[in-house]
Parts: structure tokens; C-alpha cells; sequence
């Protein structure tokens, strides 16, 4: 069997959602559901109401008052932000229990996601995209295919990662000369799995080459520059050094002031470093 097919066969032996998850997503698509009953089955699980009002007082939300309660959080942020918030927390938790022998770990990567996560977002509000549910988390999991090889195929995937050190090139270029599949088609094949919006699932596949005219192609933009970004400020580690330019293309999509990374470095430091304290240590 070839890897690409093993890989992806492994995809469909993944658990699915954990319970809480699937019965907060059930409870939303009830439109009939109150801000009451979603904050009931979240307090079910005191470790998430933690760190999810954690999140939600965070810089990132920019908030001026304390948000207390999940009720509030609910309030203030929406269902499916509290949803993706959850849905985040609880990927990042199962995927770095596993512990590997590579210089690439699970923790290097999540910081680096977290930090695409952050920036994705920003720039989605600074854009003034009206639905921002989706930016956060479609940062947080672009390179969630990169955590599968890790996980399944770690022999091979440090012959990958050799094959990007010798020959300075990119890392799904690597992939797709060792494995026959890259971590964005992985990705995506899990991200249809857990059955998450298209708009995540078209972040994760073309987070690299950016947005082929789409629906979703503000928010696959806005992940592809967000990549770049947080390796220019080393947020985390990728797997590879290179910093590539943004496509020309997602400049019709993103139109921001040209030193408006500059403008908000400092912000976006904060934020980082604040987003990783809650969501890598216990």
C-alpha cells in the first residue's frame, strides 16, 4: 500500500469528536436553543469553562469589561466562536499527549498555529469581515495535517524534513517528493472527517497557495498571509525556515496599510504569548 494511501486510510481511523463537542454542535443547529442551555452542557466540563473564559478575556476579543461566566462568554462571542474555541482547546489537548523523537513536536507546531490563529483573525476584523467565527480556528488547524504525519508516519516524516534541510526547499514540496501527498490534502481529509465547515476545509488546502476564486477566498486569504506572518515573527516552528511571499492574488481580497504589521507587532506579541499560556500549559 502505498503511504499516501495508508495516511489517508489512518485519517478514517481517528476518533471523532468528543462528546461534549458533538453535543454542543447538535444544541447550536437547534434554533430553538437558549444562551442557558449551551452554558449548562459547557459547564459539565470545568477544565474547558477555564480556559475558555480565559480565551474569551483575552486580548484577542478585545473586550473592555471582565467576561465572568459562559453565559456572558456566549453572549459577547456567539455560538459558533464558543463552539470553535472548544473545538480548539480539545485538538490541541489530544494531539500533544503523544510524545516524538523528531525536532519537530507537536507543541513547536501548535505555537506556530496558535500564533496563524491570532493573526488570521486580525486581519479578518481589520478587513471588516462580518463573520468571524471561522478565522480563528482555520488558522489554529491549517497545518493540522503536518500533527497526522507526525503521528503515523514518523519514520518517514524525518526523511522529510532531512529531504527540507538538504535542499532548502518548502515543506509540502518535501512531502509530496517522499510521502506522494502533502500536509494541506491530509488536512483537509481530516478536517472533512470531523465534518467542519467547507470554509476551514478550504483554509487547510489552500493555505499555500491561496484563495482559487472561492467562496470562502477572504478566509482562505487571510490564512495563507497569517502563515507567512507568524513565521516572519517566529511564532512557533513550522518545520521549515523559509519565509515565501504572499501570492499577489489575495492583495484584491486583504487591502491593508502597508505598514500595518509593523503597526500592530507589539499587539500581536501580547497576544501570542497570552494565547499560549492558556492554550499549551496546563
Amino acid at each position: 500500500m502505498l503511504i499516501e494511501d495508508r495516511l489517508l486510510e489512518e485519517v478514517k481511523s481517528l476518533p471523532t469528536l468528543p462528546t461534549i463537542f458533538s453535543k454542543i454542535s447538535e444544541v447550536i443547529e437547534d434554533p430553538r436553543t437558549s444562551t442557558d442551555q449551551l452554558a449548562k452542557i459547557i459547564s459539565s466540563d470545568q477544565a474547558s469553562v477555564f480556559k475558555i473564559l480565559k480565551v474569551a478575556n483575552s486580548p484577542l476579543y478585545g473586550f473592555r469589561g471582565k467576561i465572568d461566566t459562559i453565559s456572558q462568554a456566549i453572549l459577547y462571542l456567539g455560538f459558533e466562536e464558543i463552539k470553535n474555541i472548544i473545538f480548539a482547546l480539545t485538538i490541541i489537548g489530544y494531539f500533544t499527549k503523544n510524545k516524538f523523537s523528531l525536532n519537530l513536536s507537536p507543541v513547536d507546531l501548535w505555537a506556530h498555529s496558535i500564533g496563524v490563529g491570532i493573526i488570521t483573525r486580525t486581519i479578518g476584523k481589520e478587513v471588516g469581515e462580518k463573520k468571524l467565527e471561522n478565522f480563528f480556528l482555520a488558522g489554529i488547524l491549517h497545518d493540522i495535517g503536518k500533527i497526522i504525519f507526525l503521528l503515523f508516519a514518523n519514520k518517514e516524516y524525518s526523511d522529510v524534513l532531512k529531504y527540507v534541510e538538504e535542499n532548502n526547499c518548502r515543506i509540502y514540496e518535501a512531502e509530496r517528493e517522499i510521502l506522494g501527498i502533502d500536509h494541506s490534502k491530509l488536512g483537509k481529509a481530516i478536517a472533512a472527517k470531523w465534518k467542519l465547515p467547507a470554509g476551514i476545509q478550504d483554509a487547510i488546502y489552500y493555505h499555500h497557495s491561496g484563495p482559487e476564486k472561492r467562496e470562502n477566498d477572504k478566509l482562505i486569504a487571510s490564512v495563507h498571509l497569517a502563515n507567512i506572518i507568524a513565521r516572519a515573527m517566529n511564532f512557533g516552528f513550522s518545520g521549515e525556515t523559509i519565509i515565501p511571499e504572499p501570492a499577489i492574488k489575495i492583495w484584491d481580497l486583504i487591502k491593508l496599510p502597508d505598514d500595518y504589521f509593523l503597526s500592530i507587532k507589539s499587539q500581536l506579541e501580547k497576544d501570542y504569548e497570552n494565547n499560549i499560556r492558556i492554550m499549551l500549559v496546563d
